[in-house]
């Protein structure tokens, strides 16, 4: 009988320990720390990747691409257009255990434009907001244009029409977090909605998120998600070989093109087209020559985009036309990819007083190490038609995205990528003049007269018109123009299941199994 009785407790405990190994960590490879890992400052791609995953917005991307309710149950337009009403999820627990109502949403509001936030994205979707400037200036702590009507219904009211104002991805947390732990609380605790909540940060080493089990969408089936932080693509597709990842992130587009050239490692490769476009930024505050407009459109025209995304991305990319990714709302389906024109970039630039590239000053092309292959390119393009010589200098990733944003980088190559699917995120985040993410440092008052235009502008139709009209704007001034839009490529192993790769990238983990 003891026997009996000692076989039945070790039986329970392999069960349990059975069930424990199935339920473990997703592990993933991202390329570099997060630039940032909490909602206010949030503002750059890995540490979207991650955050997606722990806090929420009033609505979400779903599988389809189109907008699905997340934190909102439902939104209606004032009769005059100056607001919304929101109808929020009930149930909803934060990651600290207290429920989410419709003051979290006016809260969260207040912290990102309190003086002295740093705030990221979100903040710039909050201007239209009465009240705001007074919240910005330190003149108040309400937001006046927010008003509680019961812990779930929510009214917005914009001093001007703000159409897109309920699929911007907003980050709502527990705000009373940041007074119990101070500053730094996003290193302490998590404060989302998602289905994972913020475990640790170790920097240089890893990101950690423990499944939320209260998660109003269900209990997520594993146990959490480990971002291992792996520099090299070459180690990481080692460590992808050696079975300590799960699921491997491709940037590079040697590794990208390695892949689908294995026929074992294509078959556990999953892809999709990229809601992002690759554009070339020239500014002109830092390099005189790219004043003339005749400069900026050699530079373009030197490209060959066909050949590139033939040759050197093997077909995992095709070439942009103009500065939205085809198929997304607003998208002007008429643009057609800048042709490459050796003779007129040549006349061009001996026209501007460069013949042969002769007469330039000293010039350099900012990158990251990933992305070597492709500045290598450009540059050999330019040397090549232009006769033009063009120093690559591969930066570490934090000091070129602080340099970028600062305005400090003459000539880069760079990428963006859709926040929310319309084509107003590509426009107006990248190249109105007032953007913080215009790292060009790009002016055009005609462009930003149209964008400003469209944002006021309800009706779809004439709204797409008006991002039409300022593309056109931007396109005819070469103010920049379109590199690429990239095919993302991703390898899952077999007995991972439910992980999705969209055009936004990827969908949160909360669906997926280990088996």
């Amino acid at each position: 009988m003891k026997l009996l009785k000692r076989l039945a407790v070790i039986a329970l405990a392999v069960s349990a320990w059975t069930a424990d190994a199935a339920a473990r960590d997703l592990r993933v490879n991202i390329n570099a720390d997060p630039e940032m890992i909490d909602p206010i400052t949030y503002s750059a791609l890995i540490a979207g990747d991650v955050l997606r995953n722990v806090y929420q917005g009033f609505t979400d991307v779903g599988r389809s691409g189109a907008i699905e309710p997340a934190l909102a149950t439902k939104w209606t337009a004032h009769p005059d257009n100056l607001g919304w009403r929101f109808e929020l999820r009930k149930g909803v627990k934060f990651h600290s255990g207290r429920d989410f109502t419709a003051a979290d949403v006016k809260a969260s509001f207040e912290r990102l434009l309190a003086p002295g936030s740093k705030a990221g994205l979100a903040l710039q979707y909050l201007q239209r907001i009465e009240g705001a400037k007074a919240v910005a200036d330190g003149q108040s702590k309400d937001l006046a244009g927010v008003k509680i009507v019961d812990d779930h219904t929510l009214d917005v009211r914009f001093t001007a029409p703000d159409v897109l104002f309920p699929i911007y991805p907003f980050m709502i947390f527990d705000a009373k977090v940041i007074d119990e732990k101070g500053p730094e609380w996003f290193l302490q605790v998590s404060a989302g909605t998602g289905p994972f909540s913020f475990t640790h940060w170790k920097r240089g080493q890893e990101v950690k998120l423990a499944a939320h089990k209260a998660y109003w969408g269900g209990a997520p089936r594993i146990d959490g998600v480990h971002y291992v932080i792996v520099p090299s693509e070459d180690t990481a597709v080692s460590m992808y070989e050696a079975g300590e990842l799960d699921l491997l992130n491709v940037a590079g587009t040697d590794l990208a093109r390695r892949i689908m050239r294995d026929a074992k490692l294509k078959a556990q490769a999953i892809t999709a087209p990229a809601a992002q476009i690759n554009f070339l930024g020239m500014n002109q505050n830092l390099f005189a020559p790219f004043k003339d407009r005749r400069v900026r459109e050699a530079l373009c025209l030197a490209i060959d985009r066909d050949a590139m995304t033939r040759g050197l991305f093997g077909g995992l990319a095709e070439p942009l036309a103009g500065q939205v990714t085809p198929g997304i709302p607003g998208a002007n389906p008429e643009l057609k990819a800048l042709k490459f024109d050796a003779e007129r970039a040549k006349r061009l630039m001996a026209e501007a007083g460069f013949p042969d590239g002769r007469n330039m000053p000293a010039l350099k092309i900012a990158a990251l190490a990933p992305f070597r292959n492709e500045n290598a390119y450009y540059v050999d393009q330019w040397k090549k038609v232009l006769g033009l010589t063009v120093e690559i200098e591969i930066m570490e990733r934090a000091t070129f995205l602080r340099a970028l944003n600062a305005g400090e980088v003459p000539l880069f190559a760079w990428g963006w990528t859709a926040g929310y699917p319309d084509a107003l995120y590509f426009l107006s985040q990248v190249w109105h003049s007032k953007s913080p993410y215009n790292r060009a440092r790009y002016a055009n008052a005609e462009f930003d007269r149209l964008i400003d235009q469209a944002q006021v502008t309800p009706d779809d139709a004439a709204r797409y018109k008006l991002y039409n009209q300022a593309e056109k704007a931007l396109l005819d001034d070469f103010g920049t123009c379109g590199l690429f839009v990239r095919t993302q490529v991703a390898l899952v192993k077999p007995n991972v299941k439910g992980v999705t790769l969209t055009p936004m990238r990827y969908l949160p983990y909360g669906g997926v199994t280990i088996e």
